[in-house]
């Protein structure tokens, strides 16, 4: 069968027609509903577009570091000292002695005699001088044992004219010492509350005051006051 004749039978292009009309069928329905339509509005809609950063090629890497190769100090060799050779030996010939050669000695001198000398006399041991013998100081006693009439010296003893005048009033102490013979030594002030009382008590205890030996030295205090009447 030819060529031809294949293409002149219709049973063969029955699907094809078939497929052709259905096909056309299908492309009138859906211009009939719109869906011509919501393929131009997809159409007519904007591209969104994003643009991507272009990538940067990556930084080469680092250059491996760099070996560090020690230093080796060169092997100096060293040389070998030379060979220590002695020096030729030269004879020395002494010469002849001088026929009647005369050697003098010289005399050792002795060596000089340490004569001793006699050290000088130790000086003499101080001599301890004896310790001063503490002065025994008077017994105290009491003013009315030894001195009988001091009340009376008391009464009779004057106000002192400065300090009538200055209007002064003061107390007094003197103290005295009673030899054993009784009679009166050196009285002083040892308490004044004003100086202008001093002289006028001092004199009435070594002039008034009439005491009694007590077979020893003994040390006595007699208190003098001094007011004015108001």
């Amino acid at each position: 069968m030819s060529y031809a004749q294949q293409q002149r039978d219709p049973g063969k292009h029955l699907a094809g027609i078939a497929f052709v009309v259905v096909f056309h069928i299908v492309l009138v329905y859906a211009l009939v509903n719109g869906l011509g339509r919501k393929v131009v509005d997809l159409i007519k809609q904007p591209l969104q577009v994003s643009l991507i950063a272009e990538a940067k090629p990556l930084p080469p890497p680092p250059p491996p570091p760099p070996k560090i190769i020690p230093k080796v100090a060169p092997h100096v060799t060293t040389p070998p000292p030379p060979v220590y050779t002695p020096p030729p030996e030269v004879k020395v010939e002494a010469p002849p002695p001088a026929p009647n050669t005369v050697i003098a000695t010289t005399p050792v001198p002795p060596p000089p005699v340490e004569v001793a000398t006699q050290a000088p006399p130790a000086p003499p041991a101080p001599v301890p001088t004896p310790a001063p013998v503490a002065k025994a100081e008077p017994a105290v006693v009491d003013v009315g044992v030894a001195c009988p009439n001091h009340k009376e010296v008391l009464g009779a003893t004057p106000f002192p004219k400065q300090a009538l005048k200055l209007g002064l009033s003061g107390d007094v102490t003197v103290e005295f010492e009673v030899n054993p013979d009784g009679s009166i030594a050196n009285a002083v002030a040892v308490k004044s509350s004003n100086r202008v009382f001093n002289a006028v008590a001092i004199e009435a205890v070594s002039k008034n005051l009439h005491c009694v030996g007590q077979g020893q030295r003994v040390r006595a205090r007699l208190p003098f006051t001094f007011r004015l009447d108001s």
